[in-house]
């Protein structure tokens, strides 16, 4: 008994491991319905299913949905248990027009596929609003709506099928073996130092297929960050706004990446001048410098052990290996205030040693180089002067508490000089900006937008003509529509931890619940553990970093209800360096083995995503 014992307690992690993936997996995949049709649709939109059971009216916590675009007609995605299910209400398209259902199957194991291929089919779908027309002529649904919410209802009635227990078990039984398997064979690398350079070695390799792999602007507004890119193949200096050569490269909105102050266009465009040599195409040579700064991330944690540690929040989304694999600036973002954050938390880093004056006659080369890191950190997107103000306090916060009283006068000399010559190279990037457009670049800027953004986005055009995601708070929306009604906190969310191209490619509703159970566990084990464990310091520095995140999360949820409606997860991405610093502090308080599965968890469930939902369901070039 004593040996059982003994060997259960070894094996424990594995075996409960085991015992959540089988969970997941009969929730994800036994237990939840497979939906697959085909439809013709003359606009972008979203095809909608609700579900209700006995006594429960349609509601929009219970609803799945996938992106329609015109030149795609097939289309597959988990939904809800259908065993809880009495009735569907199937919204098809969210426009006034027609569109045309060709099939509609619904297949959840142990029970008979409900399938609509003929007209006798599909006449069990009642049209219930906004339908003008309704033909069922040649085995096929057309409708023609009158609005933007056509519905049609059906009433569920499953037949059971053959038992799938044998299947079921061999399945779960697989789950545990390669589990057992994994941690056989992995022993050495159960340390946070070891694995999670692994970890970033398979995100590697899923960024560069999904980069070469994936086709032209199916990746959200890639389309201008590539026109800003190709600009700087052969250009130092800023464009002038209104130079007809680089009117392609502004959006509907009457804005082009070229007009703003970041500078990754720039390191984008000359690496693709240099990969074009190699003959690759011009899509792929512009997403190559992103692709590299994931490598140079990888190569920077082999080189800087205590590093690894502050990188797992990188491994908790799939949405942060994304933005690496397609041409746009978050990626450069990322890269460069994660590195920021290691140089500024990790006490013997290049940042920390010259500060405590231990640069060995090489002082000033470490000022260069720390200057441009300062400088590169103002020439960023501008969500990501959150992660700049967090610094601030983050500094402050290291003078007050780490930082001997005899050295504080060193450390804030050197710090200064670090800061001055930023902001230097920052303005010397401003002013070649100035310099090509004048001092009256910012009424170049709006009116260039007048004149070129499209009639639904121009300023002038009178709000309640303009389009419907613009000034909701002007339109007489209160902020609780935004919440409650349209959903931006779940959405934002989603948005956050996977989901790809223009919302086209997104996860099950297990998936996103999976990933924020994992997620609230993690967080719940931070805060727990510096509550009581922090001391002072540590709850004063936790309770910054979450202001600091509530703020960034507030200004993005009012810029939404006041301006432009977006529920991008990619606005959140600044509290990532955020947490690798207080990540760096925290980590010994936390219990060890719970931390280490739930970051493999969310990791697991990242490459899951990024596989099964991002380069499955996304285009693949011609």
């Amino acid at each position: 008994m004593r040996a059982i014992i003994t060997l259960l307690n070894k094996w424990k992690y594995p075996l409960l491991l085991g015992c959540v993936l089988s969970l997941i997996y009969l929730h994800s995949f036994e237990n939840r319905v497979f939906i697959e049709f085909e439809i013709e649709v003359t606009e972008p939109s979203w095809f909608t299913i609700y579900w209700a059971g006995e006594d429960q009216g349609y509601s929009k916590w219970r609803e799945v949905r996938t992106r329609l675009t015109p030149e795609k007609k097939h289309y597959t995605f988990y939904g809800m248990d259908l065993r809880d299910v009495t009735r569907l209400r199937i919204d098809t398209h969210d426009y006034p027009g027609t569109a045309v259902l060709r099939n509609l199957i619904f297949k959840q194991h142990s029970y008979q596929p409900v399938t609509f291929t003929t007209s006798a089919d599909f006449s069990h779908l009642k049209p219930i609003s906004q339908i003008e027309s309704y033909s069922l002529e040649g085995n096929k649904l057309s409708l023609l709506s009158t609005d933007t919410d056509p519905q049609l209802e059906l009433f569920i009635h499953l037949h059971k099928a053959e038992s799938r227990l044998g299947i079921i078990s061999i399945h779960i039984a697989s789950i545990f073996l390669l589990l057992l398997l994994f941690f056989y064979f992995s022993e050495r690398y159960r340390n946070e130092k070891e694995f999670i350079p692994l970890f970033f070695a398979v995100a590697l390799g899923l960024i560069i297929v999904m980069a070469s792999t994936t086709a032209e602007n199916i990746h959200p507004d890639e389309y201008v960050h590539l026109d800003a890119g190709d600009y700087y193949r052969n250009n130092w200096l800023p464009p002038a706004v209104d130079d007809p050569a680089i009117v392609h490269s502004y959006s509907v909105y009457g804005v082009s990446r070229l007009n703003s102050r970041e500078v990754a266009y720039i390191f984008i465009g000359k690496v693709a001048e240099v990969v074009s040599t190699l003959n690759v195409s011009r899509l792929i040579s512009l997403r190559t410098f992103n692709v590299l700064l994931f490598a140079f991330i990888l190569l920077y944690l082999l080189k800087n052990p205590p590093a690894r540690l502050m990188a797992a929040p990188l491994l908790l989304s799939p949405q942060f290996w994304y933005v690496f694999s397609y041409c746009n600036s978050d990626a450069f973002a990322l890269a460069i205030t994660f590195v920021t954050a290691c140089e500024i938390a990790l006490p013997r880093s290049f940042l920390n040693r010259f500060l405590a004056n231990e640069e060995n006659g090489r002082g000033f080369f470490r000022w260069m180089i720390l200057g441009v890191l300062c400088g590169l950190l103002f020439l960023l997107k501008k969500n990501f002067l959150f992660f700049v103000v967090f610094l601030g306090g983050y500094l402050l916060w290291r003078i007050l508490f780490i930082v001997s009283g005899e050295r504080r006068k060193q450390y804030l000399k050197r710090l200064t000089a670090v800061v001055a010559l930023g902001l230097a190279l920052t303005g010397c990037r401003i002013g070649a900006d100035y310099a090509v457009n004048g001092m009256d670049r910012d009424v170049k800027i709006e009116q260039i937008h007048e004149k070129l953004a499209d009639v639904l986005y121009k300023p002038s055009t009178p709000i309640d003509d303009q389009h419907i995601f613009l000034h909701r708070r002007a339109r007489g929306d209160m902020l609780t529509t935004i919440i409650v009604v349209d959903r931006w906190f779940e959405k934002t969310y989603r948005s956050a931890f996977g989901l790809y191209g223009y919302f086209t490619a997104a996860g099950t509703d297990s998936y996103y619940n999976a990933v924020r159970t994992a997620g609230i566990a993690l967080l719940g084990l931070l805060v727990l553990a510096v509550l009581f464990r922090g001391g002072v310091s540590g709850n004063v520095l936790l309770l910054y970093f979450l202001i600091c995140s509530a703020a960034l999360i507030a200004t993005t949820l009012y810029m939404s209800w006041t301006d432009d409606f977006q529920t991008q997860g990619r606005y959140f991405f600044p509290i990532v360096p955020m947490a690798c610093i207080v990540l760096h502090h925290f980590r010994n308080l936390m219990q060890g083995a719970l931390f280490k599965t739930l970051i493999t968890a969310m990791f697991l469930l990242s490459v899951y995503s990024f596989v099964f939902v991002g380069l499955l369901q996304l285009s693949k070039l011609g």
